[in-house]
């Protein structure tokens, strides 16, 4: 299909080019700045995941400190995880365990077993495990 042009001795090829092609070359410069777009986020996500960062463990709260001395203190504990609200411990001795102090730090509930001892706490838990340990 032809575009109909001007043909006096005034037309410009350039205009007569634009107005052929202008929508192919709209295109490919969208297509250009696409392209580019998506190679610098690909850039930017391959940086941020090769980057180092350096995590520096927080200083451990007043809380976290009297519920570690409850504990027994941190050599008193031999393996901990943690599981949404509740703490899990396996203690070495368990005769030392201050569950008064612990109901007083804000724990809800102190649950012994023969193997190990489950803290519940419903506020922030997350937090203190990591001031913890």
């Amino acid at each position: 299909m032809k575009i109909l042009t001007d043909n006096s001795p005034t037309s410009n090829p350039l205009n007569d080019f634009l107005k052929n092609y202008g929508i192919w070359i709209a295109v490919a410069l969208a297509a250009a700045a696409f392209i580019a777009v998506v190679v610098l986020f690909i850039i930017a996500k391959v940086k941020s995941k090769n980057a180092v960062v350096e995590v520096t463990k927080p200083e451990l709260s007043d809380r976290g400190e009297q519920i570690l001395l409850a504990l027994g203190g941190k050599e008193n504990i031999l393996e901990h995880s943690l599981t949404g609200s509740r703490m899990t411990l396996v203690l070495t001795d368990y005769n030392v365990v201050n569950e008064a102090k612990l109901n007083e730090l804000g724990v809800d509930s102190v649950i012994k077993m023969s193997n190990k001892i489950i803290l519940v706490i419903k506020d922030d838990m997350s937090t203190l495990y990591r001031e913890m340990f």
